[in-house]
């Protein structure tokens, strides 16, 4: 991401979750040591996204971040995972809007002006059938904004048919009302992106997994430009990623999942890459 940050490709920071855990709240050594990374580019806004379902500490964490320079805090309402929400985090929260609301408006009255909350949410838990009263229980609590992805938990990344997608998302913006509602869920291309909002009126969308196959989508997606990234692009990608990852195998196979992700699984990029020594990788990425 840092890379990403860089090379421009990313309108601000959008963190991974951060979990709050019980009832605990994080000393400033903690909050400063998840910041600093996102420090390389003070100039990006920086939404921090947290999960939880303790009001008081959801609550106080996002205060402690506020005060060290975040622009906006996220709450994580959408996570599937079974370790996630096996613990009451996450997408399983979505089984109770009323707690929903809680939570919310609990962080909306921690953090001071100029600091936006917004939520990320699914469809529902094993249901799309309660997309309006999810919807309503954030913006009655004061979000700002919100991510909505078209599946249910239940459904985790599995197919949903494309009129069901478009459905459920034209839902949850008329639910909103006022409230910007950017859509999320299956956006790889351009054209992906301006026939969701052409379809369903949402605000803009919000890419994740697609980001990750291609780290030039939102790049491209703002500008318009559908045109794919230049080997001058992808090399010079690929070179700052490799001079912040470690020489540790973990450090390697971060790499060439990277460079897969850029290239491609059956690409001669790829094959060559894996079939080196992490010395040989180095100079050939250092070199291009």
């Amino acid at each position: 991401m840092q890379a990403a940050a860089r090379l421009d490709l990313i309108p601000l920071w959008f963190t991974p979750f951060f979990s709050t855990g019980g009832v605990s709240v994080p000393k400033r050594a903690a909050i400063l040591r998840k910041l600093a990374p996102y420090r390389v580019r003070p100039d990006l806004p920086l939404v921090f996204q947290l999960i939880g379902h303790d009001a008081r500490s959801l609550s106080a964490t996002a205060a402690g971040f506020a005060e060290y320079g975040v622009q906006g805090i996220n709450l994580n309402f959408a996570c599937p995972s079974k370790t996630v929400t096996a613990s009451g985090n996450g997408a399983y929260l979505l089984r109770s809007p009323e707690t929903v609301f809680e939570l919310t408006q609990a962080v909306v009255e921690a953090v001071p002006d100029g600091v936006s909350v917004s939520v990320k949410l699914r469809a529902g838990w094993d249901s799309p059938d309660h997309i309006r009263e999810i919807v309503r229980a954030v913006c009655d609590a004061g979000a700002d904004w919100i991510v909505f992805h078209y599946r249910t938990a239940k459904e985790m990344y599995s197919p949903v048919d494309a009129s069901e997608r478009v459905r459920r998302i034209a839902c949850a913006v008329e639910a909103a009302g006022n409230v910007p509602v950017f859509g999320n869920g299956d956006i790889t291309s351009c054209a992906d992106a301006e026939a969701l909002v052409r379809s369903t009126g949402c605000a803009g969308v919000a890419v994740g997994r697609g980001f990750l196959s291609d780290p030039w989508l939102v790049r491209r997606i703002l500008s318009g430009d559908a045109n794919p990234a230049s080997e001058a692009e992808k090399s010079a990608f690929l070179r700052l990623l490799l001079a912040g990852t470690d020489s540790t195998k973990r450090g390697r196979n971060w790499f060439l999942e990277c460079v897969k992700m850029t290239y491609g699984a059956d690409s001669v990029e790829f094959r060559e890459a894996r079939e080196c020594d992490w010395g040989a990788l180095r100079a050939r990425w250092a070199e291009s």
